[in-house]
């Protein structure tokens, strides 16, 4: 094996297991009380192998970002049912989806810090834009597999559509982890579906 290769791989999973640690830490002790300290402990590493990995504890955070807007990418893309109808289609995603988002609450309040963090750096407010730039694309794709599966036209205003569906999903989930009322929020979220399909026939 090539030893530069090695060192590599080496290198991306060492970052791996550190951000890692990191999502654990300020997942479960809110980003205001994470420091280094605390994440090199969850990751067994020292200080000075952090620094040497990521640099600054904001490269580590924005890091972590891009790692929760990846994670959740692939959720929404594996939540994809196969062999539906666009009706159904749309709305089994959605509850797919949603069961993540109901699982791991403490993920999505993470992410909240971490754009709000990540806003208020103005050299790495991209980051915010291309978590909603991402998920848009993640709707789009599944509003495209849904028409082209019942031999329909995709039409002009699929990017509306989808940056409506991300809106309002955003709405459902500051809603949930603010109370936790999983009740009030599938009732809500069938509403909300509902309206989605109804949007879709009327482009469809």
């Amino acid at each position: 094996m090539d030893i530069s290769m090695s060192r590599t791989s080496t290198t991306v999973e060492r970052r791996s297991e550190i951000i890692s640690a990191a999502i654990r830490v300020i997942a479960r002790d809110g980003l205001a009380e994470t420091t280094t300290r605390k994440i090199a402990a969850e990751a067994s590493v020292n200080q000075a192998a952090l620094r040497y990995y990521f640099g600054s504890k904001d490269d580590l955070l924005f890091a972590v970002l891009q790692e929760m807007i990846q994670r959740t990418k692939e959720v929404a893309l594996a939540s994809m049912g196969e062999n539906l109808d666009l009706r159904d289609l749309v709305a089994e995603s959605l509850r797919g989806f949603w069961a993540y988002v109901e699982l791991a609450p403490e993920l999505q309040v993470m992410q909240y810090e971490l754009i709000l963090y990540a806003l208020r750096h103005p050299a790495s407010a991209w980051l915010a834009k291309e978590k909603y730039d991402g998920y848009c694309s993640v709707v789009e794709s599944l509003f495209l597999r849904g028409f082209e599966a019942v031999g329909k036209t995709c039409p002009p205003s699929l990017a509306e559509l989808a940056r409506f569906v991300v809106g309002g999903l955003d709405g459902l989930i500051l809603q949930f982890i603010s109370d936790r009322d999983s009740v009030r929020a599938q009732r809500d979220l069938n509403y909300f579906i509902a309206q989605v399909v109804a949007r879709v026939d009327a482009t469809s």
